[in-house]
């Protein structure tokens, strides 16, 4: 009979806990900041075991007395090494209460930070500044994770640029514990520095010689996380790639080159649009064009389009190589024809063009070659001109977003011109130049400002045919007039073009949402045969709507100082600069 209370006690003790009756237990942080509390709560054993079934008495009084080695540990990493602890443990109508309030004490603050370099790098300027891009600076709080974060930085920094095998010889924080201070002292073993290999892939799609000019690197040179990053971006940027993998073959070193291996999926090459569309300039139009991203192994492209509207259509081809480098410098040869009409005159012109160009981010020239042969008919006026034009073109873009803009810059210049002994029928030189600038003055709110002007020296401006001659008016243009309705006028009441131009216009936008926006605007500006400028004015206010590829801007427009009033509704989609 004696046995059978001890048989009962080791039967209580081998139950579950749950059918014994599991712990309910409360616990409180208190003291602290939210950093401290979520850094104590995450490494505090009781708080992690709190709603455990398993969880008994015992083991619950066992993890209340390692609770103030946890909150230690738990606060050394955020530069508290002198905290105190007041702890409670107490049970209140079945619910246990474990409780405790910290006090941090003094933090520990950085005294020196010592950032060697050993090894074959160490006299390179990569390393000169390590200390200083070091984030623990002397003064500061010693966080760990900050100097984790640093010496992860300065590894990364290494490999980036080729010392793969990079290391820390040494790496040490020396707290004294009643100054407060700590002496971080770090070593770099740099290893040493690899470099590109060579590059191969067995593709077919761009042949091997073109292949090696996108290359942002030579063989020879140090190895580079940041050019391989490059490399990918540029080759999908050509458009002739859908899949583009660059791996760095490390198991495959030879004397401390790393080579590189391309893994190159083709794009489609061919690419056919079809769209319908109105703008105020053009009406009602069509267009469907045809784009070959890839001609040939070569990277040759091909692109051709025909438009048909109310006032302006055309059918046009080019043919483009690349040239130098290939991401931004082609030689393209053109061919179009274009038939376009307006109040009073029609013009019909066939063109043929070569032309080298530069179109880098920031910026953008060329020069062209081109032979025009025109016929039109301009209010009491016939014609006819053939003209071998060579001409120039310059133009930089300063913004971080050229689509969307906040911030941003666009100047542009353009001179063509020829003479009668070049197998032109006029001789002349004309110059054009603009500026448009973008500035986010207060937040939801930009300022948008553009000025063109233009000149011709020319004998007559009936020397020239329509395509050559100024006009204002439009919706690039003073936006309360009709398309290339201001100029100088003929006998008929006619337009018929100047040597001359100015425009201008400034206008306020006001964001809504992430979408809509409003504006108003003022435009002024005349076309015109001498310096004598007699301004055309313009004001209104649009709607804009804006999207990845750029906004949709509907404008109403009235001019000033008319003796009628009338107003000009212009549509137009594009991107800011």
């Amino acid at each position: 009979m004696r046995l059978l209370p001890i048989l009962f006690f080791l039967l209580l003790m081998l139950m579950p806990d749950a059918a014994r009756g599991a712990v309910v237990l409360d616990v409180k942080v208190s003291n602290v900041d939210q950093e401290m509390s979520a850094n104590i709560l995450a490494q505090l054993r009781i708080y992690q075991q709190r709603e455990s079934p398993r969880l008994s008495v015992g083991e619950m009084r066992r993890l209340h007395r390692k609770a103030p080695a946890d909150i230690k540990s738990a606060l050394e990493p955020l530069g508290y090494y002198s905290s105190r602890i007041e702890s409670a443990l107490i049970e209140s109508e079945g619910i246990w209460h474990a409780s405790y309030i910290i006090t941090p004490g003094e933090p520990v603050r950085v005294h020196s930070v010592v950032v060697g370099v050993t090894g074959p790098g160490s006299g390179l300027s990569l390393f000169a500044d390590l200390e200083q891009q070091f984030p623990l600076k002397d003064g500061a709080i010693l966080k760990h994770l900050q100097y984790e974060e640093g010496k992860k930085k300065i590894l990364q920094w290494a490999i980036r640029n080729g010392f793969i095998e990079a290391g820390f010889a040494k790496n040490e924080i020396r707290v004294h514990r009643a100054t407060h201070q700590a002496d971080i002292d770090l070593l770099l073993n740099t290893g040493h520095r690899f470099l590109f290999g060579k590059t191969h892939s067995s593709q077919n799609i761009i042949n091997q010689k073109l292949l090696s000019r996108y290359l942002p690197y030579k063989e020879g040179e140090p190895y580079s996380l940041r050019a391989i990053t490059r490399l990918q971006s540029i080759l999908y940027e050509t458009g002739f790639f859908s899949g583009v993998t660059v791996e760095p073959e490390l198991d495959n070193l030879s004397e401390f080159h790393v080579p590189i291996a391309l893994t190159l999926t083709p794009a489609l090459r061919n690419r056919y649009s079809f769209g319908l569309g109105y703008g105020t300039d053009t009406g009602i139009r069509g267009k469907m064009e045809w784009k070959n991203r890839l001609f040939n192994a070569s990277g040759h492209k091909v692109h051709s389009s025909l438009q048909l509207s109310e006032k302006i259509s055309t059918v046009s081809a080019s043919y483009e190589i690349p040239v130098a480098d290939p991401r931004y410098d082609a030689l393209k040869y053109a061919g179009s024809w274009a038939s376009e009409k307006w109040d009073g005159t029609q013009t019909d012109l066939l063109s043929v063009a070569a032309a080298v160009s530069h179109s880098g981010p920031v910026y953008q020239y060329g020069v062209t070659l081109e032979a025009r042969d025109e016929t039109y008919d301009v209010g009491v006026t016939s014609g006819s001109s053939f003209l071998l034009l060579p001409g120039a073109g310059w133009s930089v873009v300063v913004a971080q977003n050229r689509i969307n803009t906040e911030d941003g810059w666009r100047f542009s210049v353009d001179v063509k011109g020829t003479e009668k002994s070049m197998l032109s029928d006029a001789t002349f030189v004309q110059a054009q130049a603009g500026v448009k600038g973008i500035m986010s003055l207060f937040d939801k709110w930009r300022l948008i400002g553009r000025f063109t002007l233009g000149g011709t020296v020319v004998d007559s401006i009936n020397d020239l045919p329509p395509s050559l001659r100024f006009y204002a008016g439009g919706d690039q243009s003073v936006r309360g007039y009709d398309y290339k309705s201001i100029g100088p006028i003929d006998s008929s009441g006619t337009v018929v073009g100047g040597r001359y131009l100015v425009v201008g216009s400034m206008e306020v936008e006001r964001k809504i949402d992430e979408m809509w926006s409003v504006a108003a605007f003022y435009d002024t500006g005349q076309a015109m045969d001498s310096i004598n400028v007699d301004l055309k004015n313009s004001v209104g206010i649009g709607g804009r709507i804006t999207l990845p590829f750029g906004q949709i801007r509907l404008d109403v427009a009235t001019p000033l100082m008319e003796e009628e009033f009338s107003y000009r509704i212009h549509l137009n989609v594009g991107a800011d600069l």
